[in-house]
């Protein structure tokens, strides 16, 4: 799938920039549990509307509401605190830049080169992007393992 951002704080020139997201065919397969969020918020693919937008009950169900506003920082933030309490020991530790580390030192440990998962990430400089990964803690052991010292 191919996602158009249009602007974001990474996007200086504001040019707006593509992300391409592989169908896995597992479980949490990003594409397929997007396309099921689109289908149950009755979203066309072609919509130009916000894909991510208030809600509000309806019934035994729920319905998007201000489909020309984006959701807030701050309510997005409200939903991850929300989500992740009672998952991780202190929330107030995390924010929402805990996903880009997530992503970022997911994808180092894989092995994916830093030209490809800083180009996902829509980061502009190496610095920028390694601030995001968090090495384990085995590799940095590695580096005076492997002097042989």
């Amino acid at each position: 799938i191919e996602i158009f951002i249009e602007s974001s704080k990474t996007d200086i020139y504001r040019d707006g920039t593509r992300v391409v997201i592989a169908r896995t065919f597992s479980y949490m397969c990003p594409v397929s549990k997007f396309e099921l969020y689109l289908r149950l918020a009755g979203i066309q693919d072609d919509s130009e509307e916000y894909v991510f937008c208030a809600i509000s009950k309806s019934g035994s169900g729920y319905r998007l509401r201000n489909r020309e506003k984006p959701l807030s920082y701050t309510r997005v933030r409200e939903l991850f605190i929300e989500a992740f309490t009672g998952i991780v020991d202190n929330i107030k530790v995390y924010g929402l830049h805990s996903l880009r580390s997530g992503g970022a030192t997911a994808s180092a440990v894989r092995g994916i080169p830093d030209r490809i998962f800083k180009r996902h990430g829509r980061w502009r400089s190496e610095s920028a992007k390694d601030g995001y990964v968090q090495d384990p803690l085995s590799e940095r052991l590695s580096v005076s393992k492997k002097l042989g010292l």
